[in-house]
């Protein structure tokens, strides 16, 4: 079941709070503590979609400092930062959660000044386990109100993978807007424009199927269209002990990818994507890479929890082609600086080198060792190189 996420402001979250960390944990709520407004404020406003409520103690601090005294000022400034979002349609329930008198027994002034339809039913006293229980029964009841909590009850495998865990928490925003296009297809607006945040997130699933040892490096520096070959069973250079992913997946995947790429160059590849989703009368095809890249997502959730081993998971695929005998590395490896030729290729002496790993980690000139050397079975390289570099370092 997935859990409704809730920013809890609490300058003692982490000491006498853990118990009440553990309790909402009982109740599918995750309570995520900070103990001062500032920093708590800028978590807010930076990724409010990823929370569901807002917890606040009566008393907290007011910045990210040891010398200074927990104050009711820090409610005051959470307090308007929930207004002010509100002004802006955005709209997050709050509750107030202390042990302070004049919050529990009375209404403090800035309570009193920001509460809203939003607010909690009343101020829920930390000493009474009553209280408590009521607490996280409100909370989920305001949260299912919620249509931001509704779709992660309703996605909930797809939105799980928006952690550090799994794809990272940078892809929910992206997620979370395929979801509303498909829950509100009429809303859909200039769909030409969403295809290279599908990219972005395609991109995430290979860096974390990569980690899992699931992709070889070789691969996964190359390009995007050859990790897709490889998902596929389609790489020749690579002997397939396993099943790497379910078929159905790769073509996905596959189908995923091509529209996306094709539909990223302006000027028109080989489908015309971007022209076609421009001047559409209809977003049917949008749709479809949305419904076919949610099916992706919810299906990778299960397949990472069951296939966390990276060395089960590498010998699932096998390099066959071997460097030839005749021809060896000096010992410890070819040293060289990295060139360019007019073809746009990478190299380092007669050794072809990865086109994306150079133009992500490296540069012209640069000095590397290279440690490890394959036969160059690349039909477009290899009469100008007849070897790859598998494996290089920098040279400092």
């Amino acid at each position: 079941m997935i859990m409704y996420r809730v920013l809890w402001f609490d300058d003692e979250f982490n000491t006498k709070g853990i118990n009440t960390i553990d309790n909402a944990n009982e109740e599918y709520i995750e309570l995520i503590g900070v103990s001062n407004a500032e920093v708590g404020i800028e978590m807010l406003l930076n990724s409010w979609s990823s929370f569901d409520a807002i917890l606040l103690d009566g008393l907290f601090f007011v910045k990210d400092s040891e010398n200074e005294s927990v104050t009711d000022q820090a409610f005051g400034k959470v307090a308007k930062a929930i207004s002010d979002l509100k002004a802006k349609g955005i709209l997050i329930p709050w509750f107030v959660f202390s042990g302070q008198p004049n919050f529990v027994k009375s209404k403090n002034n800035f309570q009193a000044l920001f509460e809203d339809e939003h607010f909690g039913k009343r101020t829920y006293d930390k000493n009474s386990d009553e209280d408590q229980a009521d607490l996280w029964r409100d909370i989920k009841e305001a949260c299912d109100k919620r249509v931001l909590t509704k779709l992660k009850l309703k996605y909930p495998n797809v939105f799980a993978l928006c952690n550090n865990e799994y794809l990272g928490e940078k892809e929910y925003d992206r997620i979370l807007q395929f979801i509303k296009d498909i829950e509100a297809p009429q809303d859909i607006y200039n769909p030409s424009d969403s295809v290279n945040p599908m990219r972005k997130v395609l991109e995430a699933i290979f860096k974390k199927l990569n980690e899992l040892g699931l992709i070889p490096d070789e691969v996964y520096h190359e390009s995007l269209n050859g990790v897709s070959r490889f998902l596929s069973h389609a790489d020749n250079r690579y002997e397939y002990n396993q099943e790497i992913i379910n078929p159905i997946i790769a073509e996905s995947i596959r189908y995923v990818l091509a529209i996306t790429q094709d539909a990223s160059h302006n000027l028109g590849g080989k489908f015309k994507a971007d022209s076609y989703l421009s001047h559409s009368n209809s977003t049917y095809l949008y749709q479809s890479l949305c419904y076919s890249l949610i099916e992706i997502l919810d299906y990778l959730k299960t397949f990472i929890d069951d296939n966390s081993n990276k060395l089960e998971n590498k010998s699932k695929w096998k390099y066959i082609t071997s460097i030839s005998a005749e021809v060896e590395l000096p010992m410890g490896g070819y040293e060289g600086i990295i060139e360019q030729d007019n073809f746009g290729n990478y190299y380092c002496g007669e050794y072809y080198l990865n086109y994306r790993l150079i133009q992500e980690n490296f540069k012209v000139g640069q000095k590397i060792k290279i440690k490890e050397i394959n036969v160059n079975i690349n039909k477009r390289t290899s009469n100008l190189f007849p070897y790859y570099a598998g494996k290089i370092e920098k040279i400092n």
